[in-house]
């Protein structure tokens, strides 16, 4: 080994410990030929030209706040976690490119989450009814690093801690050493469709695949329906399951169209509405708007443990926690279906009509 390879090798193994140490429970390196042929979102170069690798990294989060969610007993506790872990991961992201930055090597940090690519021509990075791409897409390069593997849902999954990572990166020019990913046989994900039946909003289509060629691999995932779809859930405008016996956090009781092509009316619809809901506890200001969004979904990466068993679990206290509403001072209250239903059809009209068709 040369004194080049060697050098590399020292500010590898050092660049690995300095994310474990700042609180990332797992790290890897990719480097750009582990990533050739893939999609836009896994070009190192868009965020700086000359890139060399990427360190991928995540941070778990707290399994203990994931069951008292599912079953509707407590929102907050999970909301904070996740605001946590997504903090935690781009303050690494930051901390680590400042490193490298020191070691003399010109780096990038790309936060956890909320950050776009722009359309050509455009000011809004993100719109719900258009295609949305990240600036780098942080489970491409988890997966071509060794952190996990995609899941049929698209997240990425991990043999230790299932789906409930936040990922991060820092992209450089330091020519570090990769490491390699995972042997195929360490996949868990076996089909199951359970993140798919804790979905309402039919966003994920699991009779047709997407493919991702990443350097000699392949990554597959469901094909996705409507951004919409998803962004009506997760950010809390609607959640009720299509049979009306569970939903997620949110209190709105709104259909969302099977066809696609009706998506946009609805969303119209369902998002004026959610304006004249009362203020509900905890949130956090979203990106693109001056309201604050409430964790009421997340489903998808939940209930995606390791264990099948568990997995099962999982989705038998999310079917079993009974529907939200919402009371007049803006509190969420978990009822069971045909409660929910009988006050309901108390509620005046105006106020009714806030919440459903």
């Amino acid at each position: 080994m040369n004194t080049g390879e060697t050098k590399n090798l020292e500010l590898s193994r050092s660049t690995l410990d300095f994310t474990l140490i700042e609180g990332a429970a797992k790290a890897g390196i990719v480097g750009t030929e582990a990533l050739d042929g893939g999609p836009p979102s896994a070009d190192l170069t868009y965020v700086l030209e000359g890139a060399k690798s990427a360190v991928s990294f995540a941070v778990a989060m707290d399994p203990d706040s994931i069951s008292p969610y599912l079953m509707k007993q407590d929102r907050e506790r999970l909301e904070k976690e996740m605001i946590r872990a997504n903090v935690t991961a781009s303050g690494i992201a930051l901390h680590l490119s400042n490193y490298l930055i020191n070691k003399g090597y010109k780096s990038v940090p790309v936060a956890a989450n909320l950050v776009y690519r722009r359309p050509e021509g455009g000011d809004a990075a993100y719109d719900p009814m258009e295609p949305v791409y990240p600036d780098i897409a942080h489970r491409y390069l988890a997966a071509q690093s060794g952190l996990g593997f995609m899941g049929m849902s698209g997240n990425l999954i991990t043999p230790e801690y299932g789906a409930t990572v936040i990922l991060a990166a820092v992209v450089t020019k330091a020519e570090l050493v990769a490491t390699p990913p995972l042997p195929p046989e360490e996949n868990y994900c076996d089909d199951c469709r359970l993140c798919l039946a804790s979905c309402t909003s039919r966003f994920m289509d699991f009779e047709n695949k997407t493919r991702v060629n990443l350097g000699d691999a392949e990554v597959t995932y469901s094909e996705r329906r409507s951004l919409a779809r998803c962004d009506l859930v997760c950010s809390g405008y609607t959640g009720l399951a299509p049979n009306g016996r569970w939903s997620t956090w949110s209190p709105g009781r709104f259909e969302i169209p099977r066809d696609d092509k009706d998506i946009p009316a609805a969303y119209e619809k369902i998002t004026e509405a959610y304006a004249k809901w009362p203020q509900a506890p905890g949130g956090r200001t979203f990106f693109y708007t001056d309201e604050k969004l409430r964790m009421t979904c997340g489903n998808c990466q939940l209930i995606c443990a390791a264990d099948p068993e568990e997995r099962k679990r999982r989705l038998k206290m999310l079917k079993n926690s009974g529907v939200i509403l919402q009371n007049e001072d803006g509190g969420l209250e978990a009822v069971g279906p045909n409660e929910a239903e009988q006050r309901l059809k108390h509620m005046p009209p105006a106020r009714r009509a806030l919440y459903e068709d």
